[in-house]
């Protein structure tokens, strides 16, 4: 019988949260769609119409609530916990047999059940989605971009044709390029000579190609095939922003991408410390948004036990809030400690599990 009423006041007590998080995450979902539809209405031009921005903003969607989930993890459980306290339903739960140490644990367990699920799709929906939306709509704007098949970014530059197989961000303006294929074009579309780079830049102005050779196509060229000095320049019409618009961010890759796009940064002596912080951010993600949620719970019980549930819900928050701009300092002067980088990014969540701790045993 104890099992039954347990398992009943579990499924209500995660009932709840479960609702508090879909309402809020709805409301923080909608206000971030309508900025950024705000935005994007001052970016109409060329064959990017309502049509193609409403579709891009679709695209979009599962991106938005990934970043919002933190706080709507936070907000979504402390308002659906404090709806129980102010109705003693807490008390009546712990009258039952349901400690506080239990009703948090459940109430963790429903944040964790959509952390899951979340994660399934940061993993396998959302980097699809963003390089794909990012590509059309760029492809709309611009009729320069088109992203094919096993993410390869194809440009038109002049009278060039460019096949990129990788595309890394090694600072935060400056694109590292692999895998290069430059089609260069005669009169009537007709391929004249095709470059092979291992790896490329874009200055503003121009490619640099760099261990590339090149093959020459058509009559006059035969089969030639000349072996090209350690770089090349060509010429470039693009704009660095349409790669700001088109290429994605380290935040917004998937796991393996993270790891392929580190070896590749490793390879060629670059900066790879972006997409190696992007890769931890993205394992210990689950852990820093439990331990945001954690950080919050022991003010709803405070908020049961007198009448300020109000402040008392607005400290939880607030402080919840306080360790999100901890996590945005700690990646900031991450690369600055001698520790590595796992190390490193774990540190926030177990200094906030300690306050929490201490938080809790004062209750």
């Amino acid at each position: 019988m104890v099992t039954a009423v347990g398992w009943l006041l579990t499924r209500y007590l995660a009932a709840r949260v479960l609702l508090g998080i879909a309402l809020v995450s709805a409301l923080l979902l909608g206000l971030f769609t309508l900025v950024e539809l705000i935005r994007e209405a001052r970016s109409l031009t060329g064959d990017y119409g309502p049509l193609s921005m409403l579709v891009y903003l679709l695209q979009t969607t599962p991106r938005r609530l990934y970043d919002i989930f933190p706080f709507s993890a936070l907000i979504g459980t402390l308002i659906g916990l404090s709806g129980l306290a102010s109705g003693n339903e807490l008390v009546a739960m712990r009258s039952a047999g349901f400690d506080r140490g239990r009703i948090m644990m459940r109430a963790l367990a429903a944040v964790l059940l959509c952390l899951l699920v979340l994660m399934l799709v940061a993993e396998w929906l959302i980097p699809d989605l963003e390089a794909q939306a990012r590509s059309q709509r760029e492809q709309a704007r611009t009729g320069q971009v088109q992203l094919r098949e096993r993410g390869a970014l194809w440009l038109r530059d002049g009278e060039h044709v460019l096949r990129i197989g990788q595309a890394a961000w090694d600072s935060e303006d400056t694109l590292a390029f692999a895998d290069v294929t430059v089609y260069s074009m005669a009169a009537g579309m007709q391929t004249e000579t095709i470059r092979f780079a291992r790896s490329a830049r874009h200055d503003g102005d121009r490619w640099i190609l760099l261990e590339a050779r090149r093959v020459g196509v058509g009559e006059a060229a035969a089969v030639q095939e000349a072996t090209m000095a350690s770089t090349e320049q060509l010429a470039s019409g693009l704009s660095p922003d349409l790669f700001a618009a088109t290429v994605s961010r380290p935040r917004l890759l998937s796991l393996a991408d993270l790891r392929a796009m580190t070896v590749f940064l490793q390879e060629n002596n670059l900066d790879a410390e972006r997409y190696i912080q992007a890769f931890w951010t993205r394992i210990y993600f689950p852990i820093n948004v439990l331990a945001m949620v954690l950080i919050g719970l022991p003010f709803v019980f405070r908020d049961a036990r007198g009448g300020q549930r109000g402040l008392s819900l607005f400290a939880g928050v607030g402080l919840g809030m306080g360790y999100f701009v901890l996590i945005r300092v700690s990646q900031g002067v991450a690369v600055l400690l001698p520790l590595p980088m796992g190390i490193t990014a774990l540190l926030p969540a177990l200094l906030i599990l300690v306050i929490a701790v201490v938080l809790i045993r004062r209750l």
